[in-house]
């Protein structure tokens, strides 16, 4: 995402089964206590016999994940080089991450309902594939335009590999067990970004940018074989039909929103169009999904107070999170004065923290409800923020390291419960899609954290003094210790739900 701001302080890029039963809920959870269930018994399936352990799955489901969160935060560190190799812009080479995003937020919620119809293993092992298809072709581009359009192929198979996640574990896993589940996703999740910087870093160093695309090959298509043989198959929705008319709206809807978000600071009011074609394809896929008997999007899921608000606490969260996750690079530099490998370590404190907290705070949901690591985790949050909005030049760096800890533990006992809760929601027939929209609100709200931040920043900032860039620090961090407030009291609302 880019922001803009006056003098010297412009923001700039950063990224950022079982035997079907589709009428029957998973577990209509209350969240001040788990509803005891029994396991779900290992069974055979038309397409082979289930794995003995629900843990052989989510090994399966891990490595695709680690892939491409890894795949994420290693582009970063390349871009200086592919910049220098092709001789582009700064704002050519910012299309190598605007084209992953939006592509991965136009087809999230099309590939999670791919996944309720063909199965869960079908699709997430073929967007491990075209993941691995787009990586390769993206180190083998001879020019800025096709390593956009192969980062393009890469993100749709990364979108099929996010719905598919939470989709598949939370329908491998015994309801008791479904929060320490996606409280491992998470620490991969974390593990991916932790590595990716200095993994990038070496491939670079001693080889060339086009190795930390090559690097996937032999990793996606050993994991893809994995995925094929540990998952169980079958689809969810038998009979069903995919509604392509309905996502291709949904794909404009999203696209053309996300897009307007983020390049409106080099649209200004040119992104109005982008507004326009975003309502125009709302309104189409309103209308298109009123009129099919199986719809991309079932708007009965919205109903129940505990998924419609769990996505909304989760997209706060993540916009909260990600306010401070734009600026605090440039904190680094510009008031601590610490170099780039100095500043890669002192960002590890989040990743970090939050693999640490993220099994535990699954162990608890399953234990004791998901309800009060939610409210621990946003509290959390809100602590780290507001401490790193009064942060001084003059603090220490181990100071400035725990509070960003802080950060990443809060998320780290907010996400599995929250996710838990949303997904334990769901009857089997729309898990994928539940996955979908649990991944779609994760990237819109990391789109919203950085824009709000961003623009908030620039408020701030008058000249070019130090004092004038603590200030638009300030104002953007305390904004997002509101967001984190806003998802931590919408929490605790959809927790008293009847």
């Amino acid at each position: 995402m880019r922001g803009r701001s006056r003098g010297r302080y412009a923001v700039g890029e950063t990224s950022a089964t079982a035997t079907p039963t589709p009428a029957e809920p998973l577990n209509q959870t209350s969240l001040s206590a788990p509803t005891a269930a029994p396991p779900r018994p290992p069974t055979a399936t038309a397409n082979g016999p289930a794995a003995t352990s629900p843990w052989v799955g989510f090994s399966a489901i891990a490595v695709g994940t680690f892939m491409s969160t890894l795949d994420g935060s290693i582009v970063n560190v390349a871009l200086p080089s592919i910049r220098a190799g092709f001789g582009a812009s700064i704002s050519g080479v910012g299309w190598i991450v605007t084209a992953y995003l939006l592509t991965v937020s136009a087809t999230l919620l099309a590939a999670g309902r791919l996944g309720d119809i063909l199965g869960h293993r079908r699709v997430y092992t073929g967007g491990m594939l075209l993941f691995t298809l787009g990586s390769g072709l993206c180190g083998l581009a001879g020019s800025l335009p096709v390593l956009v359009a192969a980062r393009a192929l890469q993100a749709t198979g990364a979108a099929a590999m996010m719905a598919m996640g939470p989709a598949a574990v939370t329908a491998i896993f015994p309801p008791q067990q479904r929060g320490r589940a996606l409280g491992g996703l998470s620490s991969v999740v974390a593990a991916g970004l932790t590595a990716g910087p200095p993994i990038g870093g070496l491939l670079v160093a001693h080889l060339s940018w086009r190795a930390i695309f090559y690097v996937n090959l032999p990793v996606g298509v050993a994991g893809a074989i994995w995925a094929s043989r540990a998952l169980p198959g079958g689809s969810e929705a038998p009979g069903a039909r995919f509604d392509g008319r309905g996502a291709l709206w949904l794909a404009l809807a999203l696209a053309a929103g996300v897009g307007a978000v983020d390049l409106a600071p080099q649209l200004g009011a040119g992104s109005m169009g982008l507004v326009a074609a975003a309502a125009a394809g709302a309104v189409l896929l309103w209308r298109r999904e009123r009129a099919v008997p199986s719809p991309l999007l079932d708007a009965s899921l919205f109903r129940d107070r505990v998924f419609s608000w769990g996505l909304g606490a989760g997209l706060l969260s993540y916009a909260a999170m990600f306010s401070q996750v734009l600026l605090t690079p440039f904190f680094l530099a510009e008031v601590k004065g610490l170099g780039p490998g100095a500043i890669g370590a002192m960002l590890c404190a989040v990743p970090l923290a939050l693999s640490l907290a993220a099994p535990l705070a699954g162990w608890l949901s399953d234990r004791f409800g998901p309800r009060w690591p939610c409210l621990a985790g946003m509290g959390l949050l809100v602590a780290a923020e507001v401490s790193l909005a009064v942060a001084r030049s003059g603090d220490s760096l181990a100071s400035i390291f725990a509070r960003l800890a802080l950060a990443g533990t809060g998320m780290g006992l907010f996400q599995p419960p929250n996710n838990s809760a949303v997904m334990g929601t769901l009857p089997r027939a729309r898990l994928g899609s539940g996955g979908g929209l649990l991944a779609t609100s994760r990237n819109l709200g990391m789109v919203l954290g950085v824009a709000l931040s961003g623009a908030l920043f620039s408020l701030g900032v008058g000249n070019e003094g130090l004092g004038d860039f603590l200030a638009g620090w300030r104002l953007a961090l305390l904004a997002g210790a509101s967001l984190a407030v806003a998802a931590g009291l919408l929490s605790l609302a959809r927790s008293r739900a009847p």
